[in-house]
């Protein structure tokens, strides 16, 4: 018996999905472990999350995102939790927003990721403050912050090219 199309296009997406995941992560660390320059990166992680959450919102569960959190935490060498809060806190509250209702546009997506990546870098600023015992620096967190907004409509009109979709929808 032949395995359904459809079956096929989720085990596909599972494994793309797993496959940016981990490249998200990468270049993430990448500065951090090159050394020599500034230790700033866009947070990839935050923009595949967030494209995959419009995507595929089932592959974005709170253990997905507590493991990519932790992974991230890991490879970038921040205290352990303080993104896995972040992305945990930044998702449950942009969810609870309705749904813009454009469709795929991208001007929509981008002011909602502006927003995600707010609450995002606010409780990761939170976070890492609460597990220091001190205010943690704010400049190279909004620097990091900027890069990943400026970034995400590149990444979401890449992705939104994707195959056969040209939406997000």
């Amino acid at each position: 018996m032949r395995p359904s199309v459809e079956r096929n296009n989720a085990t596909t997406d599972l494994v793309v999905f797993i496959v940016t995941m981990l490249v998200a992560l990468i270049l993430h660390a990448l500065p951090s472990r090159l050394g020599g320059g500034p230790d700033l990166a866009p947070a990839f992680p935050l923009i595949a999350l967030f494209i995959w959450s419009v995507r595929q919102p089932w592959f974005i569960a709170p253990p997905v995102l507590l493991l990519v959190g932790v992974m991230q935490d890991l490879l970038a060498g921040a205290p352990m939790g303080v993104w896995a809060f972040a992305f945990l806190v930044a998702f449950s509250v942009m969810r609870l927003r309705e749904a813009d209702g454009a469709g795929g546009e991208i001007g929509p997506l981008a002011l909602r990721f502006t927003l995600t990546a707010i609450v995002a870098f606010g409780a990761a600023w939170g976070a890492g403050s609460f597990a220091i015992g001190a205010p943690v620096a704010p400049g190279p967190l909004i620097t990091e912050a900027i890069l990943t907004i400026l970034l995400f409509p590149i990444f979401a009109w890449l992705f939104a090219r994707r195959k056969e979709r040209s939406t997000f929808s």
